[in-house]
Formats: structure tokens, sequence, C-alpha cells
């Protein structure tokens, strides 16, 4: 397997491991708010931060089009990339470089959704 695919399908999950291992052994606990204020208070933060994160590189006030192919672009890089996979699957000239790039795309796909799946899983169930 090459490195590049290799690094793609395990990156996030050492990604995961290493967050965990820091979050075990350097923070020694979370804090607990004491009163329904300080709660409030850390909610809102967390607003204010998932906030952010949402509107980041995304919603600038532009043409309605630009904004569809903004939005649009990942989607179709992984289709063209699927497409040229199974096209030189079928065609049989089967090509490693393409294999890789479809595994990456495959992974960008499914593994992502799953592994955030069996934390969810394993942190109490799906709800």
């Amino acid at each position: 397997m090459d490195p590049i695919t290799l690094l793609a399908a395990l990156g996030p999950l050492a990604l995961d491991l290493g967050k965990s291992l820091i979050g075990r052994f350097i923070t020694k606990g979370d804090y607990k708010p004491v009163n329904v204020d300080e709660w409030l208070k850390m909610r809102g933060a967390d607003l204010d931060q998932f906030r952010a994160i949402n509107e980041a590189g995304g919603n600038l006030a532009s043409y309605p089009w630009v904004a569809a192919v903004i939005s649009l672009q990942r989607p179709l890089v992984a289709a063209v990339a699927l497409s040229v996979w199974a096209w030189s699957q079928t065609a049989g000239t089967p090509s490693e470089d393409i294999n890789n790039f479809a595994a990456v795309i495959g992974f960008y796909l499914f593994g992502d959704r799953t592994l955030f799946h069996a934390k969810k899983a394993g942190a109490g169930g799906i709800k």
C-alpha cells in the first residue's frame, strides 16, 4: 500500500489517539461549574466556538451561483475520482496511483464518519 494512502487512512485515527493521550495524561480534569450562571457562560462559549467553526471559510456575501459552486467542489472531485477509478477497473487498465487516490476519497467519504460513530458508540452509545 502506498504511504500516502496509508497516511490518509490511518491519519485521523492517529490524531484521535494523540488527542486522547494528551487529554488523559496532560489534562487533570474538567472544570465543573458551581452554579447555573457559570454553566450558562460555558455553554455560551461552546456555542460561540461552534458558530465560528460553522462560519469559517464559507458564508461570504456573494452571488448564489458562486456559493453553489464552492459547496459542490468536494462532491464533484470525489465523483470524478471514483468515476475514473471505476472506468480504469472496468477497462482493464488499473493503475496503482488511481487505486490509491480512490482509497483516499473512499476514506474521506466513509472512514471519517465511521470513526465518528465508533467513538460515539464507545463513549456511551449512539442516541
